[in-house]
């Protein structure tokens, strides 16, 4: 999400610190036939912004870092390619990758029925989603006492159905519907609740875990949704890429080096025992 043997690979560098990654030997994924890798290079669309999962470290890099980084780059090197990263607003990424701007999408993006309909995708890391406010917040604990604030949510994403899902049932109780404002990545929305401009954002456990870390004492997670969202690596319909692409996790998860990965960038170690079908 079988190859059992392991080798060493290069050290990465994060923050100064330097990792040791395993990577997986999967002579099987490489004799797949993938039509992904051009020229020896995967193109993969992103949006750059969706800590732990993809983002740049230090304001300016030009190296994009994350636990879906070391994921994908991982997948190239078992097709014998390395990757490219093509990085936009997240709204923008399926169509990139419909008008061939590259060849897989990996951003922290929900598999659901309706994306699906024009798109392949491998589903293979499952989160919660949470409402996020700011750490002095005292009154915001569920998503009902947002009626007549302000809700911040990225554009292009499944939450702005969960907002519009929330106006629907306080509308229903005689509640003043909540102000949703977009804007285009998840770092803009949660500057919008630390200088107060909103009351609250919908986002991941994972991501609102990185946050909250990055920036103690100022944000919070007054209300987890419950329910778990699957996250998928998308590329167009047709071919055998799908089935290749499904055999390359598959290989990292039996290899132990996925398990690696998550402990590396501290998420649960079963958010990737996820069943690889979208039907």
């Amino acid at each position: 999400m079988l190859q059992t043997r392991i080798a060493l690979a290069a050290k990465i560098t994060l923050g100064g610190l330097a990792f040791m990654t395993l990577a997986a030997t999967a002579p099987a994924a490489r004799a797949e036939t993938v039509n992904l890798v051009r020229n020896g290079v995967l193109n993969v669309c992103t949006g750059g912004d969706f800590p732990p999962m993809q983002y740049y470290e230090n304001p300016g890099d030009e190296k994009l870092v994350g636990f879906e980084v070391d994921v994908v780059d991982a997948i190239a090197r078992q097709w014998g390619g390395t990757t490219k990263y093509v990085v936009g607003d997240f709204k923008g990424l399926l169509p990139s990758l419909g008008a061939e701007r590259c060849d897989l999408v990996a951003s922290g993006i929900m598999v659901t029925k309706e994306r699906l309909k024009a798109y392949d995708a491998v589903p293979y890391f499952v989160s919660n989603v949470v409402m996020v406010t700011s750490a002095s917040d005292t009154e915001t604990r569920t998503p009902l006492d947002l009626s007549g604030k302000v809700l911040a949510i990225e554009a292009g994403t499944t939450y702005e159905k969960t907002a519009a899902d929330l106006n629907a049932e306080l509308a229903k109780a005689g509640k003043t519907p909540v102000q949703i404002q977009t804007y285009p990545s998840a770092s803009a929305v949660i500057e919008q609740i630390l200088v107060g401009r909103a009351a609250a954002t919908i986002t991941q456990d994972t991501t609102a875990a990185f946050r909250i870390k990055q920036m103690p004492g100022r944000l919070q997670v007054p209300y987890n949704y419950g329910d778990g969202e699957t996250y998928g690596i998308y590329l167009r319909k047709g071919g055998d890429n799908r089935a290749a692409l499904v055999k390359a996790i598959e290989a990292l998860q039996a290899s132990g080096e996925m398990k690696a990965l998550l402990g590396k960038w501290n998420l649960p170690e079963t958010a990737t025992d996820v069943k690889h079908a979208t039907d």
